[in-house]
Formats: C-alpha cells, structure tokens, sequence
C-alpha cells in the first residue's frame, strides 16, 4: 500500500463481517479515500468476488459508491472508494425529527440508486442507515456491496441487519427465493426511522423485531393501509400525524413483497417529489446534524 497511507487520528471508520474500512491518504497529494480490506484468506472468497463484480457493474451512477482501484494488500482484498463524510444515521437517528423535506430527498435518491441496481438484477439485501452515506451537499451514496448479489432463484436468509429485515427473511431455513422488494422494504423502515427519530424496528424487551414488523406491516396497502391502530400510535406516533409520511411508507413496509412500490413508482410519485425540495435552513440543520458524528 505504498500509495497510500492510514490516517493517524481515526484510521478505521467501519468494519463488518467481511473486512475493515480504513480512512486513507494519497502520500502524493493528502487525498482522502476509503480502503476497504477483505480478511485474509487462503482463497478470495465468494462474496469478495460478488461485491467486486456489482461494485464494477454499477459503475458511475452518482449515488452508488464507486470503485476507484482494486488491489492486493498484504494477501487481502483492497478495495479504493472514495471517502464520504457522514452516515444517514446521524441524519435521521435524532430529536426533534428530520425534516419531512430531507426524508423525501435521501428516500427518492435511494430509490434512483436500487432502480440502476434492480434493473441490473441486483440486490442490496443490507440497505440500512450505516450503508447510505452523505456527501456534504447531502447527495446519497448507497455503499457496502458487501451483501449484493444477482438475483438467483435461492438465496441465503441470512441478511439485512435485523431492524430493517423484510418479513419474508423471517422464514425457517437457510435459504429460500426473495425479490429486490426486500431493499424497498428496508427503504420504507428507513423513512419511519427518519419521521420518529429512532429505530423502529428495534427489538425490546417483550417485543421482538418480528412482532413490531406483524403489528405496524401494512396487510393491504391498496385499501385501508394507514388506518390508526393502537401499535401504530404507540410506535409510529409522528408517523400517523403526516398523512404524505403514511401515504409512501405503508406502501413500502406491505407485507406481501408484490404490493410494495418499486423503485421506479416511488421515483414517479409527484408529490413526494415536491416535498423533496429543501430550503437552505434545512439542509444546513441536517449537515449540522451529521457533522456532530463525523465518520
């Protein structure tokens, strides 16, 4: 890794089942990157190879992560990304909520990149807070292709952090068929996340994610889907009150993957694309926001 060199104040900045991010420099010119390192095996494993092969299938698209190089780093994968400053966590995980304004831009900017990769007959399958990054303008990056992969006929069930695990990944088994309606599931968790402030899928004492996805699923989203029920007021309070969040969230979070809206219906919906448009105190809130838990 003679081109580049660990930061000194705050060399890792994520690490997962697969590997560990780094924050590097340039030794020609101090730019910062991002150097995900596989661990080291004896053999590239298969998902290194599938995260190489999605990485370099979506290349270009402005907000999915890009691949810049690929190297071998004392006998480990290294993959050189460029660095994004803050995760969708801190933007959303907070009190008072986001503004509804920001929900629809990062939502509808999520959505553009899950169209490109479905299209692609790609899946996420962990599209979760910490995997959808910021750039100081807010613009979206969708990264951590570490669980990406074709769509295949059986596929593991053995993704997607818990809080935001579409219904259909709770079944017994290791394996079993699922569709790309899993990401706008996560998706639509995300929005709820973002109008509450909190995880609200989270499991708690006494209440298990299953049960909180059973109690605030929507059954039928074309009849009868956002009506108040005694959960989704003790859940979902903020949600309930904002009848454009119920509108596209209860339409993301069906519980038959058929009836969730695709990528491509959330990016055509009128409305929600007005709403998206922030005013300059907004954004500065949110960037506020992020900057107080920088990456």
């Amino acid at each position: 890794m003679e081109k580049y060199y660990k930061d000194p104040v705050r060399p890792v900045i994520g690490q997962g089942t697969y590997g560990v991010v780094y924050r590097v420099r340039d030794v020609r010119n101090g730019q910062e990157y991002a150097l995900k390192c596989h661990k080291q095996a004896d053999v590239i494993e298969d998902a290194t190879v599938r995260e190489l092969s999605c990485l370099t299938a979506l290349k270009g698209h402005p907000n999915i992560i890009q691949l810049l190089d690929c190297f071998m780093d004392e006998d480990r994968v290294a993959m050189l990304m460029p660095h994004v400053p803050f995760e969708l966590t801190k933007a959303i995980h907070r009190q008072p909520p986001a503004p509804l304004s920001f929900v629809a831009s990062f939502s509808l900017q999520t959505a553009n990149a899950l169209e490109y990769m479905h299209g692609l007959n790609i899946l996420h399958r962990d599209l979760v807070p910490s995997n959808v990054l910021l750039e100081e303008d807010l613009t979206v990056k969708v990264g951590d292709m570490g669980l990406a992969r074709q769509y295949s006929r059986r596929m593991s069930l053995c993704v997607v952090t818990e809080p935001y695990r579409a219904p259909e990944l709770f079944v017994r088994g290791n394996a079993a068929e699922y569709t790309c309606a899993v990401d706008m599931w996560s998706l639509g968790a995300m929005i709820l996340d973002a109008k509450e402030g909190a995880v609200v899928f989270a499991a708690t004492r006494g209440s298990s994610t299953l049960s909180k996805v059973m109690a605030l699923a929507a059954s039928d989203p074309d009849g009868g889907a956002e009506e108040s029920t005694p959960a989704r007021q003790e859940l979902i309070p903020n949600t309930m009150k904002c009848e454009h969040t119920k509108r596209i969230a209860f339409r993301l979070i069906a519980l038959r993957h058929d009836k969730r809206l695709t990528a491509r219906q959330l990016l055509d919906d009128e409305e929600w694309k007005r709403l998206s448009h922030m005013t300059d105190g907004e954004k500065a809130e949110v960037l506020q926001q992020c900057v107080t838990g920088v990456m």
